[in-house]
């Protein structure tokens, strides 16, 4: 089979495993959703749906008043994933966000999965396909990704970040400069508006890997060999992303840090030898207190954790694969964060994360997920290792190709096209030998069959046990018939806002749901984002709106079903609150637990309320 068959092959088993993956949300996207995240879900579906709305209403794509009414949410402060939600627009206008939901999350390992593969052949890192097709397997579907996929496409999609890398191994390349800088640039741009809290693991993890990796004497030329061009790309990326890094930061609903509780979501000791709740072998109850369904990013199984470090011991010295396995060694330590945690207690000890957790940037990550930047490395090397001492090395020379730029080994056979004969190509050629000459172990001898076939078996019992199950789903929650049928419009005016009660955070993720729903032609108070918290001097994140008294009232009401009896003082409270909110209906669905003990208290706060199809609505007089 040609070379195109065969990485089409590999193309298509990596988009199959993505959609039996999620095959469960695909049986019916509109009326499934995921059952271990949904709140993210309604999220996503939400800025997908706002996305759409920039085409057919010309909304601002860094800032909305439809959320958080009345005072906004900063998109770009958190997860608009503008990269995914523009390009598929048509999708959500055609077919609702739900769909597009589906659409990217099923693209997210794959694709990380695909770009993974035609880096480790491209960047010749791997001499054989199937090294590198289980390596990037591991890069897209490993048991941190499959984490991720429940309910967080924009930190699984990682398929920019090889592309990232590849484009800075090239910076030593001869060529032109400022077409390598152009490109670099572009590709940062584009990773900005999927998720800048992986770009920015990656960047760390990439300056950690090449310190291991140079040798003294070679850090400076690589430098003055790759600024020139990485000056173009800080330029160019600069400009583009200057107006939506300051509305990040010092825009409306800008924040600085996540909530200090967040700084506690750090990787558990324990769980490193633990398989996940997603894996074939996965134990529910076992890993219960170690994190939640989102953030098992360290559980690799007890087998895969002993192979490792015989894995490193064997390639030690393999210049690549010695700085793959202390980077990762470096990030599974930083992922234990300030202080560590063992069987989901806090322990005495000091994680050093603590010496980073409040520099600016840093202050933004979420501890656990420093682990995610361990699952690539190791996937890398996992393709090392097979091509070294699983497959068979081939038995004619490679062609040349771009510079090998963190092996030591040829590039994959059948994996790139004959040199282009023009003085560039000759010379990219020449470099690409020398960077080969540099890193190859000029004793290595081929290891027998014997040993290959005890290299793959413990492979085996490694990863086997890791194997993904399907995402599960549960049934999406009905929309009152009052949103899904389109009857609120005859009673809630356009762009009307509109307060949910009893006020929580279920109902606020309830009223999300409902404005996508209804294209999210009206806005809502509350809602699930991430915004500066009014009581914090720093203006540090906090999750979902601040709660008035009467928000605050009718949500007490709505958890224990008493009706209270409210004075005036109550009355003229609520009066300011629907000020504040600028509120123009209220609504109640008739499916609240205790939706007749909330209607009876808000009729003593508003008056009486009219009952429409299956939800209680307040007009507010202005």
């Amino acid at each position: 089979m040609k070379t195109g068959g065969k990485n089409a092959l590999v193309v298509v088993s990596y988009v199959v495993f993505s959609v039996v993956l999620f095959h469960h949300l695909w049986a019916a996207p509109q009326t499934r959703m995921l059952a271990d995240n949904n709140q993210d879900q309604v999220f996503f579906e939400w800025v997908l749906t706002h996305a759409a709305r920039l085409f057919t209403h010309g909304d601002t794509p860094f800032f909305t008043d439809q959320l958080n009414a009345p005072l906004g949410v900063n998109l770009m402060a958190n997860t608009s994933i503008l990269g995914l939600a523009l390009p598929l627009a048509p999708i959500t206008l055609l077919f609702g966000a739900p769909v597009t939901f589906a659409v990217i999350s099923t693209i997210a390992p794959a694709g990380t999965a695909i770009a993974w593969f035609f880096m480790l052949l491209r960047c010749g890192v791997v001499r054989t396909r199937t090294a590198a097709y289980l390596g990037a397997l591991f890069c897209g579907f490993g048991p941190a990704m499959i984490s991720q996929t429940t309910g967080h496409p924009n930190i699984a999609g990682q398929f920019m970040i090889p592309l990232i890398l590849w484009a800075v191994f090239r910076m030593r390349e001869p060529g032109d400069t400022v077409r390598k800088g152009l490109v670099l640039a572009a590709l940062v741009v584009y990773q900005c508006f999927i998720n800048e809290e992986v770009l920015f693991l990656a960047a760390f993890a990439l300056l950690v890997f090449l310190l291991v990796f140079l040798r003294p004497g070679e850090m400076l030329p690589a430098a003055r060999a790759a600024l020139p061009a990485l000056g173009v790309t800080a330029l160019v990326a600069g400009v583009v992303m200057a107006y939506p890094l300051w509305h990040q930061f010092t825009g409306p609903q800008a924040y600085h840090g996540l909530p200090d509780f967040v700084h506690g979501f750090s990787a558990d000791l324990y769980g490193f030898s633990n398989f996940s709740r997603r894996s074939i072998l996965g134990d529910i109850p076992r890993i219960e207190k170690l994190g939640g369904p989102t953030e098992e990013n360290t559980f690799f199984g007890w087998p895969l954790l002993l192979l490792l470090p015989a894995a490193a011991a064997s390639l030690w010295r393999h210049r690549g694969a010695r700085a793959l396995f202390v980077t990762a060694v470096v990030f599974s330590l930083l992922s234990l964060g300030p202080i560590v945690r063992y069987k989901g207690e806090e322990t005495t000890w000091h994680g050093p994360w603590r010496y980073l957790v409040d520099l600016p940037l840093f202050d933004s990550v979420v501890p656990t997920r420093v682990a995610l930047v361990v699952t690539p490395l190791v996937g890398v090397l996992l393709a090392i290792l097979v091509d070294r001492f699983v497959v068979p090395p081939p038995v004619t020379r490679p062609e040349p190709v771009e510079e090998a730029a963190f092996a030591s080994e040829a590039p994959a056979t059948d994996a790139v096209a004959d040199t282009d004969g023009t003085d560039e190509g000759k010379a990219r050629d020449k470099a690409g030998d020398k960077a080969r000459d540099t890193f190859q172990d000029d004793d290595e001898e081929p290891l027998p069959y014997a040993g290959r076939w005890l290299w793959a078996a413990a492979l085996a019992m490694a990863l086997l046990p890791l194997v993904p199950t399907p995402q599960p789903t549960n049934d999406r929650p009905l929309a009152p018939v009052f949103f899904s049928s389109g009857m609120w419009r005859e009673h809630v005016p356009d762009q009307a806002t509109v307060v949910v009660i009893p006020g929580g955070w279920w109902e606020g993720l309830d009223a999300m749901r409902w404005a996508v729903d209804s294209d999210i032609d009206f806005k809502i108070a509350g809602g699930y984002f991430l915004a500066p918290d009014p009581n914090d001097p720093e203006h540090k994140a906090m999750f979902g709106p601040t709660y008035p008294p009467t928000w605050s009232l009718l949500g007490q009401v709505g958890n224990d079903g008493v009706v209270p009896q409210l004075g005036p003082e109550h009355v003229a409270q609520a009066r300011t609150d629907l000020a504040y909110w600028k509120a123009d209906r209220i609504i109640l669905a008739d499916s609240h637990g205790n939706s007749d003990a909330v209607r009876q208290t808000a009729d003593q706060l508003f008056g009486p309320g009219e009952h429409i199809a299956d939800v209680w609505v307040w007009k507010v007089q202005h």
